[in-house]
């Protein structure tokens, strides 16, 4: 399963040193939402603490309980630093890619790399009232549950899923073909679905299925290389360098 490794927090200690962050899986979500997060300050920060944020194709749902506000947020291309100052206590839910749209209704285009202010008749404002980190979950899921449960519709999850298992030999021209479109229509329905283009949406597969067999698998760099469909090894490690700011080599001290 497509679970992208968002692994800078793991890798950097002044993060780390000041900040909580835990992920929460549920069952009863798991068609549709990866995990529901939490992100906490140990105490009030007295400097900015970044947060790397590696794209992911995913969207995320995010509460900050600090400044009272709910909103919807993704990164499409680049490696965002998201700085973290004063008092930090958020909570989101990192949405499948192709399941905001689904779930939501809005094109996904819209939000990916614009924060968008969730409608405050949405019910899921009430958890603002609430400090226990047991009930926000507990609020959180159930608001959640009740938006996914009668959604028949994941076929543009399940492409995902199949594009993440054998990216080796994808690419836009094969994409379109299978799907029954033509280059140009695809592009239009992936940024209505993923809100980036099936070629970045392949980049971004093949970044986080390198890191998965890097960490989980101990694979040697050139099996990893031709697994995720890379020219050669020099371009991964490339690759890896340029989302994560560290080598492949680096990288593996840390598993």
């Amino acid at each position: 399963m497509y679970y992208p490794k968002q692994i800078p927090y793991v890798l950097d200690q002044a993060f780390r040193s000041y900040i909580d962050y835990e992920e929460f899986r549920y069952q009863e979500l798991e068609d549709y939402c990866l995990c529901i997060w939490t992100m906490r300050s140990k105490h009030i920060l007295d400097k900015t603490i970044y947060n790397y944020i590696l794209p992911d194709a995913c969207i995320d749902l995010i509460i900050d309980f600090s400044r009272k506000a709910i909103y919807f947020s993704g990164y499409s291309k680049e490696t965002i630093p998201f700085a973290l100052d004063q008092s930090i206590d958020y909570m989101g839910v990192r949405l499948k890619p192709g399941a905001f749209h689904a779930v939501f209704g809005i094109d996904a285009d819209k939000v990916m790399d614009h924060a968008i202010v969730l409608s405050s008749t949405e019910s899921i404002y009430d958890i603002l009232k609430t400090d226990q980190l047991c009930k926000r979950l507990d609020f959180f899921k159930d608001y959640l549950y009740d938006k996914v449960r009668d959604r028949p519709h994941r076929q543009w999850i399940d492409i995902v899923e199949r594009l993440y298992q054998d990216p080796r030999e994808q690419n836009v021209q094969i994409m379109a073909h299978r799907l029954g479109y033509d280059q140009r229509q695809l592009y239009r329905v992936f940024k209505k679905h993923y809100g980036i283009s099936p070629k970045v949406l392949l980049n971004t597969l093949r970044l986080h299925l390198c890191l998965t067999l890097m960490l989980e698998q101990h694979l040697d760099f050139s099996e990893i290389a031709y697994q995720c469909g890379f020219y050669d090894q020099a371009h991964f490690i490339k690759e890896i360098k340029r989302y994560t700011g560290f080598s492949p080599l680096k990288l593996l001290e840390y598993r």
